[in-house]
């Protein structure tokens, strides 16, 4: 994939965008469409060129990354103005056959990525309905970009993936905001240093994972 189109300017997308970025892709084969001026601010900072203002450019995959209310009139507008495009939907909760039903030429998948993606450390779930396998390797590779994928053979996992990796990163936030609390006592109220402390907490936990299982992590520290 050369030229990518992200559909849809808000958080997901412009996790993925920065994700991309920081992998080393052209910041020129980037492009998106957002009505709304604030995330056109954003992405214009990012300098992340508008598609409205460069129709010309051949684009090679579409990323829909809009709301679940906007998202089949967003599909229903790729579909008006381009030939034969090929879709990932970042959509949640709308299946892959309300599209298909509409258009069942197409090549299109499902890939439900973390916010994480900004940090290189995200986690997408990837399930294909009509990619073919050359492009299905092309998708894989852009968003191994932005952290790890994990292909799924049943549709109906993505539900149980968006409610524990996708919206993953909420939990762990709501569990720091305890610890923030707790730890504006014991540092005065000095919002930085206990930033860095949960920081460090965080990435010691992560660590400490990836060499043990949870079970000698938690004897260990109860010990």
């Amino acid at each position: 994939m050369k030229n990518v189109v992200l559909f849809g300017g808000g958080n997901i997308a412009q996790a993925i965008i920065k994700g991309l970025i920081n992998s080393g892709y052209k910041k020129n084969n980037i492009f998106y469409i957002d009505r709304s001026n604030k995330n056109q601010k954003i992405l214009s900072k990012l300098r992340i060129k508008n598609l409205e203002n460069h129709k010309s450019v051949k684009v090679d995959l579409f990323i829909l990354a809009v709301k679940p209310k906007d998202a089949i009139t967003a599909y229903r507008e790729i579909l008006e103005k381009y030939m034969n495009p090929k879709i990932v939907s970042c959509v949640a909760g709308i299946k892959s056959q309300k599209y298909l039903k509409i258009n069942k030429n197409i090549q299109f998948l499902r890939a439900i990525p973390n916010t994480s993606s900004e940090f290189n450390l995200g986690i997408t779930a990837l399930f294909n309905s009509s990619f073919k396998k050359n492009n299905l390797k092309k998708v894989i590779s852009l968003f191994k970009r932005v952290g790890i994928i994990i292909e799924l053979e049943k549709e109906a996992k993505i539900d149980t993936f968006t409610g524990m990796i996708g919206s993953g990163p909420a939990y762990f936030f709501y569990i720091l905001k305890s610890y923030e609390k707790k730890l504006m006592n014991l540092c005065n109220k000095d919002k930085k240093k206990i930033n860095n402390i949960m920081v460090n907490l965080m990435k010691g936990v992560g660590l400490s994972i990836e060499n043990n299982d949870l079970d000698s992590l938690i004897n260990a520290v109860a010990s």
